[in-house]
């Protein structure tokens, strides 16, 4: 039944997908952070579950910064 999608749909198919990505994002980006304890990384790992779409975007924008402070540059 594709005829039934209209634009509306597939801008929220289409966001409903970015939301999901970036939550896999995260998540996988907080398992591989490198200099996070496993306790950070349990409390990130919750609050990402938790709150899916916002836990993602504050992890990207702060906890991320957090967790590699003091490495050195990638060349």
């Amino acid at each position: 039944m594709v005829s039934d999608l209209n634009g509306g749909h597939v801008v929220l198919l289409i966001l409903g997908l970015a939301a999901f990505i970036l939550f896999i994002a995260a998540l996988v980006s907080i398992v591989k952070a490198a200099r996070a304890s496993t306790a950070e990384k349990v409390i990130w790992v919750l609050v990402v579950l938790i709150l899916p779409l916002l836990g993602s975007i504050v992890w990207f924008v702060v906890g991320k910064r957090f967790a590699t402070a003091g490495d050195p540059p990638r060349v």
